[in-house]
């Protein structure tokens, strides 16, 4: 007869193997986060930057032409960040998403390995408990025979 923790090992491997692909992906949506709020703080930085050129230069005095060229190059980059505003949203929630899924991998995986190892208790404590068994049998037999041949 094939032990129950025997039996579990295959549903134990393949909970592990979720559990690591979760981390993998949790991991690859966190990075992915990272990276995209990155860009969005470059984006209002370059922003920043980029505005108080334009106040510095149309202090000194500038063309219009120029003037028409800061202002789009400044909308382009307003529409830019909220563009990068919703990519990093859209990252956040991919990000609550896969840690969500990692926990109940993870806790999934911690439940078989705990009955794994309840079952191996429980084989561990049948075999002690037949060794006792068989030896008391053994021992009531060898005092039955001393008390018989005196």
């Amino acid at each position: 007869m094939i032990k129950k923790s025997t039996r579990l090992r295959p549903v134990e491997r393949l909970a592990e193997k979720k559990a690591v692909t979760a981390t993998e992906k949790m991991v690859s949506a966190r990075n992915d986060h990272g990276s995209h709020k990155t860009k969005l703080k470059e984006l209002i930085s370059y922003r920043l930057e980029y505005l108080e050129q334009y106040q510095s230069r149309a202090k000194v005095g500038m063309q219009s032409g120029q003037l028409q060229q800061y202002q789009q190059f400044i909308s382009k980059l307003d529409v830019a960040i909220e563009q990068q505003r919703v990519v990093v949203a859209q990252a956040n929630l991919v990000l609550e998403q896969s840690q969500t899924h990692w926990k109940d991998k993870h806790s999934h995986k911690k439940a078989i390995n705990k009955a794994v190892e309840r079952f191996k208790k429980q084989e561990v404590q049948a075999v002690e408990q037949t060794e006792q068994a068989l030896l008391d049998e053994r021992n009531t037999q060898v005092y039955n025979q001393k008390n018989n041949s005196s």
